[in-house]
């Protein structure tokens, strides 16, 4: 198991070094907007069709 997180650290230290962390770091951000989006439309649209359910 400590190798296992001795390799997680020297990935990071190499993604940190490259610059190339960022770029993991504004995909997975630009990830999780995209599912909190996709929640907050998917609940408008829930609202909506229980509103119309209830007339």
């Amino acid at each position: 198991m400590s190798l296992l997180n001795l390799q997680d650290v020297e990935m990071a230290d190499a993604f940190r070094a490259d610059g190339k962390i960022y770029v993991v770091v504004a995909v997975v951000s630009i990830v999780v907007i995209g599912l909190i989006a996709y929640l907050f439309s998917i609940d408008r649209k829930v609202s909506k069709l229980e509103k119309e359910i209830k007339k």
